[in-house]
């Protein structure tokens, strides 16, 4: 094999192999990358045997065909060090020289050994725009919990049905929903599921650089699949039920609904965390009368208080929520979000919703006695009758 290809469309292809090639892997050919050069393209292969990626690009000079085992590692030094515009890779089957400025000579593995790669032969899958799974992926993954041993709360679970597709995560505390628009290749079940992992998805948002680029997804039993333009990736699945996501959202009936005036509240919710932690997370948000107020407090830390204007005409009403989960959501929806914050009483979740599909629930934290009663809920009233 002999190909020279420009340096810069080398580093950048097998930049993206970085998330799936283990320097220290148990198997020793697993530490490479495979790749095919075809008569004018060029193919890299990479696992870890739980992921895999295939990426295919053009090359002008493939003087011979073939294929070749190259560690990873080694080349992107090469390749981010030159200052070449080509370089040259040729291999006769026992050792790979690779010509950029300095001849490099490494010894090379027999590329039959390196695992075999699925390809995207289905006929039936989903079909999305790249920068709306890169969005879901993003505005979900914080939500997983790692250590959860009832249910597979430590991936992310995508839901198919009716032409949405839902990106869904909770820790039991919270839980974060995106639903994005997916068209139907083929014929698909009225509903079908997958739990990925953050990992998987983490690389499929870093793959996806091209935004307006289409997505192929089909969901299998045991992995899910990803083709997009030059780029093929699969990975296994969570194993593990996952808990029925819709039943919470639903429990909010008849809510009260409040518009949040996001630059206040965003500026707030910074300001309570500069007196709030991991053993004081709670902040409180009162509204009532037009108006909401926004208070923290921490017995070493300090307290914090911030009023501003709401179009809230209700009675009055006192939520206490963590702090970081909702300095969490504000990080994940960005600045210019329209935001609707949905609840009923201080003991049920709070529903957070914007405009482009996302929500949030948030279980909240007790409140002390004395809240609880100015909120005038069935819990403060008992307390009021075991006074």
């Amino acid at each position: 094999m002999k190909i020279i290809c420009k340096r810069e469309l080398l580093a950048n292809s097998f930049g993206m192999t970085g998330g799936i090639v283990k320097a220290q892997s148990p198997k020793p050919i697993l530490r490479n990358v495979k790749m095919e050069a075809h008569s004018d393209e060029i193919v890299l292969f990479a696992t870890d045997m739980e992921v895999g990626l295939r990426i295919t690009f053009p090359c002008d000079q493939v003087q011979e065909p073939g294929s070749v085992v190259m560690p990873a590692d080694r080349l992107m030094m090469i390749l981010k060090e030159s200052r070449e515009e080509f370089v040259t890779i040729e291999s006769d089957g026992n050792k790979t020289i690779i010509t950029a400025e300095s001849r490099f000579v490494f010894p090379t593995e027999d590329p039959e050994e390196f695992p075999g790669t699925p390809v995207f032969s289905e006929e039936n899958f989903l079909v999305t725009k790249a920068r709306y799974v890169r969005e879901a992926i993003r505005r979900t993954s914080f939500a997983t919990d790692s250590e959860s041993g009832r249910y597979a709360l430590g991936g992310i679970f995508m839901d198919y049905k009716e032409n949405r597709l839902n990106f869904v995560a909770t820790d039991g505390r919270r839980m974060a929903v995106q639903q994005i628009e997916a068209s139907v290749h083929g014929e698909y079940p009225e509903q079908k599921t997958a739990i990925a992992t953050p990992r998987s998805l983490a690389i499929v948002d870093r793959l996806l650089v091209h935004g307006d680029a289409d997505v192929s997804i089909a969901l299998q039993d045991n992995c899910f699949m990803i083709q997009s333009e030059n780029i093929f990736f699969y990975s296994s699945l969570l194993e593990g039920r996952f808990p029925e996501w819709r039943v919470g959202i639903s429990q909010l009936r008849e809510p009260k609904t409040l518009v949040l005036p996001m630059d206040p509240f965003s500026q707030a919710i910074r300001f309570a965390a500069v007196v709030t932690d991991n053993t004081f997370p709670g902040v409180i948000l009162e509204f009532g009368e037009g108006k909401m107020t926004i208070s923290a407090v921490h017995v070493e830390r300090g307290e914090m208080v911030r009023e501003f204007p709401v179009d809230y005409p209700d009675a009055y009403m006192a939520l206490k929520l963590n702090g970081g989960y909702l300095a969490a959501f504000l990080r994940a929806i960005g600045d210019d979000a329209a935001v609707k914050m949905n609840f009923v009483d201080s003991r049920m979740g709070v529903l957070f919703e914007t405009e482009d599909g996302y929500r949030y629930l948030v279980m909240p934290m007790q409140l002390d006695a004395k809240l609880r009663r100015n909120a005038g809920t069935k819990e403060a009233s008992e307390d009021s009758d075991a006074e």
